[in-house]
């Protein structure tokens, strides 16, 4: 399998060559061609990393300086026969404010996508977090450890490739899972502080740890930090990726969902969605009347499901809610004797 190169750009190129008397575009493509390693910081990561295969995407500052580097770069792969691609990155400049509130969250939703562009064409992915602003660095290291993919950058003092394998430990995405709709809404366009914190306040404390307030024309607004960004691209990642479990519903399960107004839809269509999710044993729970149906999820949830998983599928027996009806449902339990299997239908959502 081919691996992409997701490759932060800083401007290196200009510096070393400006300190050697090269000014122009064509010297300073000499200049990178007879010593790549001593020309670029760049390259002198990308020569290390690269295998036959590999394409590079370089991910470029919204100043003249990295524009100008990385068209340099571009062009410099691109006559090595190396597959290359440039990604400008709004807002992410030199001006303090608008690089906090806009630059780096760009960043980070742009750095995203080309990850998830990559893994639907099947293609391993590396993020070389060598070059850029160090927030920038420090932000793809961060997104490599919550998408799982390595990040390498040269170690500044040993001039070696220094490796952050992917975290081999999961990351918990309950809060973002179980607050979806507040996440999207927020995410969705810039919000006045004062609407983020009312609706903030109904919602776990470690929200406001992923929310950041900041001033434009006066006004005050809240959105999500750059590592909230991080977080919540990553769950997306996760979520859509899940929808590939496949999931049944019995007929019962069938009759209440075609029987459902469309916000309470909405609702349950969020909750099977996020059954799919990898750490759905952890968020299931045996109740009282034992059986063969897991109650789904745990908490003070209103909306409830009854599942069983079985050759990698999912079982859907009942939709409820928070109640009597789910009470009785966790005492007296469910059973695969009850329901033929053929009865179950695939759900497409």
């Amino acid at each position: 399998m081919s691996t992409v190169i997701l490759t932060t750009v800083g401007t290196s190129l200009l510096y070393n060559a400006r300190r050697e008397g090269f000014v122009l575009d064509v010297q300073i493509l000499q200049f990178l061609s007879r010593n790549p390693k001593a020309a670029s910081a760049e390259t002198n990561s990308l020569l290390r990393i690269m295998q036959k295969g590999s394409e590079v995407v370089l991910l470029h500052s919204d100043t003249e300086e990295g524009s100008r580097a990385a068209a340099l770069l571009d062009r410099y792969w691109q006559q090595q026969g190396v597959p290359c691609s440039l990604v400008r990155i709004a807002g992410l400049a030199y001006e303090a404010q608008g690089f906090v509130d806009y630059g780096l969250k760009n960043f980070v939703r742009t750095l995203a996508g080309e990850i998830r562009k990559a893994a639907r064409r099947q293609r391993e992915v590396v993020i070389n977090a060598t070059g850029g602003f160090k927030a920038e660095i420090a932000y793809a290291t961060a997104l490599g450890l919550v998408f799982k993919v390595p990040v390498c950058y040269i170690h500044e003092r040993f001039q070696e490739i220094v490796t952050l394998p992917p975290s081999p430990f999961g990351w918990d995405n309950t809060l973002l899972a179980w607050h979806g709709d507040f996440f999207d809404w927020i995410d969705a366009e810039m919000r006045p502080r004062h609407e983020v914190h009312q609706r903030a306040a109904l919602l776990p404390e470690e929200v406001q740890v992923l929310l950041e307030d900041f001033e434009m024309e006066d006004r005050v607004y809240t959105s999500l930090s750059p590592l909230g960004q991080a977080y919540l691209e990553a769950f997306r990642v996760e979520l859509e990726q899940a929808q590939r479990v496949p999931v049944y519903l019995s007929a019962r399960a069938r009759r209440i969902w075609e029987g459902l107004e469309p916000s309470p839809r909405a609702r349950y269509r969020r909750l099977l969605q996020n059954l799919r999710l990898s750490n759905r044993a952890a968020q299931s729970e045996q109740k009282s009347g034992g059986g063969d149906a897991l109650g789904y999820p745990r908490g003070r949830v209103d909306e409830r499901l009854f599942y069983a998983e079985k050759d990698a599928r999912l079982y859907v027996f009942t939709l409820t809610r928070h109640g009597p009806e789910y009470d009785q449902l966790c005492r007296d339990g469910l059973f695969w004797s009850n329901y033929s299997e053929d009865e179950f239908k695939l759900w497409e959502g």
